[in-house]
């Protein structure tokens, strides 16, 4: 016999899945949401063209940090800083906000791929939140409190089994985020996230993002990386974030060139997360 208590619930969810999904193409449609998204992209863009430029100074001699945490350190001691990284803070959390509801419009040919392109729209406004938390962080204030912290949190980590396989984990990540941003540069994937472009600027955009990705993408591969080498050999001295990850390149043979080169790449993915904000799609 049919359980027809099974179909009112099945109704219910599928009512309750529809609600949700209509809520959050409004939101997404919302145009302060969109405002914030926008200067949430060029509060991004800012943040990876100073890394670029902090690697570049690194790889021709110079100090400073060449990560998220560095630039906004820069940003917070430059003229208006605070008020930036305030501003920055609220437009990176709308940034999250409208990236994640994004996933209320994925289509796709099967199940397997809207699941895909759904996380992967989930995935990023995480990652958005997360840097509006740093900056909502630097803004306070809370930065970490020197290098003998850092470096008996990093020992702390490699002498805890959990610290170990946590940190394998977050490499494979970091790792397979860098995979990722390789072939969407080299395949163009980022197209989706453009409206369409033609003449001169589809060729400047197009080539910012396809050297920004991949230079991104390398910057990761290494850091995840040095990550899992952490966790493999229980070594404090691999542990680190992507300014570790790019200073790791002046070791090997041709080290600055290689620096050099991804370091311009990282602007140039600076340069088109600003494009993007102008020529944002939907």
């Amino acid at each position: 016999m049919t359980d027809l208590s099974a179909e009112p619930a099945a109704d219910r969810a599928d009512e309750a899945r529809e609600r949700l999904k209509q809520a959050a193409q409004r939101a997404h449609r919302n145009r302060s949401v969109r405002a914030s998204a926008r200067l949430g992209l060029l509060a991004n863009g800012l943040v990876h063209a100073l890394i670029g430029g902090t690697a570049l100074g690194v790889a021709n001699g110079g100090t400073g940090e060449a990560d998220q945490l560095g630039a906004l350190t820069a940003i917070s001691t430059g003229p208006g800083g605070i008020v930036v990284l305030w501003l920055s803070t609220i437009a990176l959390w709308g940034l999250a906000l409208w990236q994640g509801t994004n996933a209320a419009f994925s289509v796709a040919p099967n199940r397997r791929v809207l699941v895909f392109r759904r996380s992967l729209n989930v995935g990023k406004a995480l990652g958005f939140a997360l840097l509006g938390l740093v900056t909502f962080a630097v803004a306070l204030g809370a930065r970490s409190g020197g290098s003998e912290v850092v470096r008996e949190a990093d020992a702390a980590i490699v002498e805890s089994p959990v610290g170990l396989f946590l940190l394998l984990v977050v490499g494979v990540t970091v790792g397979i985020i860098g995979g990722g941003l390789v072939w969407r540069g080299v395949r163009r994937n980022f197209r989706e996230e453009l409206r369409y472009l033609w003449g001169p600027t589809k060729v400047v955009v197009l080539t910012l993002g396809v050297f920004g990705h991949v230079a991104k993408g390398l910057a990761f591969l290494v850091t995840g990386a040095l990550l899992v080498a952490a966790a493999v050999f229980a070594d404090s001295r691999w542990v680190g974030g992507l300014d570790a990850g790019l200073r790791y390149l002046l070791t090997l043979q041709s080290g600055p060139v290689l620096l050099n080169v991804v370091a311009a790449g990282l602007i140039a993915f600076g340069l088109y997360l600003v494009a993007r904000a102008a020529f944002l799609r939907h």
